[in-house]
Parts: structure tokens; C-alpha cells; sequence
């Protein structure tokens, strides 16, 4: 039961995983560069999205599995306000496999024509989310798992300020498990660092290399998942940002993730641990 409860979380994250976020026009002040998220009514972009997972179960459930999530996201810009970009996004094509295959693995086919609108701030923050079939505006839980998919798609908030090549900046947010495609009521400190690590000037287009780091802790006030003895994780991104054009390029990554966990009853713990590599790619992109 942990074997299929654990590979069907990860349904979770195929489901998340609804965005990307196009980027931000910005001028460079000498060797400064800002980073800011901008583009054009009608302008669109095409993104597709590959995740590939280990899962190292003890042999008496199984041992090693692996899933692979694709999702194929097209977006376009609704709106621009001055401090803000509203987007329309749809959901063209979205996958999860695992091998060995469980029984009862859910069909994500009908996620496939998903429409949903959501705005972002200038630095990548997202502000508003509007589900599809009248439901309005959603809660700003939601919001926050949301916020976290997109980071996991590989496009991490930008700095508030100019930056130069080498500066960092940090934050510190809480998260629910939920948001690592986990489904567990437990509290976790998500800690990410990103570093503007290169510029590069190709013809017209400059881009801003970013590398970004993130650890996942326990939470001091953290919630009371039913035989969770510890969850930590880490992940290592490269991104490119236009910063002419103010949009992501794409980006590359690994992860990692441990759970130590008590099933009711059995008075011993299970060790599970999952590796994986993550890749996104701006495919295609125009404007009307």
C-alpha cells in the first residue's frame, strides 16, 4: 500500500505541474542587469516539460520504480499592467507513466484542454489564479502550490532589484508536501538561493544564466502525517532568462528526496528515497 500510495503521489505533481511563466523586459544600467517579467498582448509560448524519477522502494515492497511526467503547456498574454502580466494557459498535452506499472494508476488524458488563467507579478510572483467553469478566483493556498509547480517547471521569482553577475538572492517560504507532489499533511521549509551566474550576448539576445539551489526541511510547526518520521530533499536548476525579450528559454535540474516513514502498526520504519532529472524547453513561440 506505502509502494502505490507513494507512485500515485506523484500524479500529484503531473497534475500540479500546470505553468510556466513567460518573462520580463529589462534594461542593463553598465554591468547590471534587471530581470523582469513583461511581453505583449496575444504574444504565446509553447513550453514542454520532462521529469524523470527514480524511486528506490526496500525490496519487500517492490524495490526500484521509475515514472516519467510530460506535460506540453501553450500560454498567452491576456494582459499587461504596469505592474503586472495576466496570462491564459492551456494544458495541451500531459502524461504520467511508471514502471512497473500499478494497478488503479489514474488516466490524465482529461486533464489534456485544461484552461486556466493566473497573473504574475514583475518578478515572478504569482498574484491571482482563475479557474476554469465560473469558479473564480482561487484561495491563496492554492496559489502558493502553484507558485512552487511553476518553480519546479525551472523559473524561480527574479530578483526585486538590479543584480550583477555573481549577486544572490534568498528566500524562505513554508510549503505543504503537497506541493513536491507528495500527498501527505505535512509542513515543510522550502529554502531557495538563486545566483545570476552568467550573461550572454548572442546577436541581438542577451541572456541571463541562473543557478538555483533548493532544500526542503521539516517544519518547526510542521503537520502530523500519520507515520512520517522525517522528510528532506534538495534541487540544483540552470535556468536561462531572455532579458531583451523578458521570457524563460528553458531549464535543466535534478532533485532529491528522502522519506523515513512508520506505517500504523508495523513498529518499524521505511526508508524511501527518489532521485530525478528535469528538463524544459521553450519549443515554440509568436504573436495573435
Amino acid at each position: 500500500m506505502i509502494r502505490r500510495a507513494f507512485l500515485r503521489s506523484g500524479c500529484a505533481l503531473a497534475i500540479g505541474a500546470l505553468g510556466g511563466l513567460a518573462a520580463a523586459s529589462g534594461a542593463p544600467a553598465q554591468d547590471s542587469w534587471r530581470l523582469r517579467i513583461g511581453g505583449q498582448a496575444d504574444e504565446w509560448l509553447e513550453y514542454n516539460h520532462q521529469n524523470d524519477v527514480a524511486i528506490e522502494f526496500p525490496d519487500d515492497l517492490g524495490g526500484r520504480a521509475t515514472t516519467r511526467t510530460s506535460i506540453r503547456l501553450r500560454q498567452s498574454v491576456d494582459s499587461v499592467a504596469p505592474g503586472s502580466v495576466r496570462y491564459l494557459a492551456t494544458l495541451d498535452e500531459v502524461s504520467f507513466t511508471v514502471e512497473p506499472e500499478p494497478a488503479g494508476l489514474p488516466d490524465l488524458a482529461g486533464l489534456e484542454g485544461l484552461r486556466f488563467w493566473y497573473t504574475v507579478n514583475r518578478i515572478g510572483r504569482t498574484t491571482g489564479l482563475e479557474l476554469p467553469g465560473g469558479r473564480g478566483e482561487a484561495g491563496p493556498g492554492f496559489r502558493e502550490q502553484l507558485e512552487n509547480w511553476l518553480s519546479q517547471l525551472g523559473f524561480p521569482p527574479l530578483a526585486a532589484e538590479p543584480v550583477a553577475v555573481g549577486d544572490q538572492w534568498t528566500e524562505s517560504v513554508p510549503i505543504p508536501a503537497s506541493a513536491l507532489g507528495l500527498a501527505l499533511e505535512y509542513d515543510l521549509m522550502q529554502a531557495r538561493t538563486t545566483r545570476l551566474e552568467e550573461v550572454r550576448r548572442t546577436g541581438t539576445t542577451t541572456v541571463a544564466i541562473l543557478h538555483v539551489n533548493t532544500r526542503w526541511e521539516p517544519s518547526a510547526d510542521r503537520g502530523e502525517a500519520t507515520g512520517v518520521a522525517s522528510l528532506r530533499g534538495s534541487a540544483e536548476q540552470t535556468v536561462r532568462f531572455d532579458i531583451g525579450r523578458g521570457r524563460f528559454l528553458g531549464s535543466t535540474g535534478t532533485s532529491s528526496l528522502d522519506l523515513v516513514i512508520a506505517p500504523p502498526g508495523s513498529g518499524q520504519f521505511v526508508a524511501v528515497s527518489a532521485t530525478g532529472r528535469q528538463i524544459t524547453r521553450l519549443t515554440a513561440s509568436g504573436e495573435g
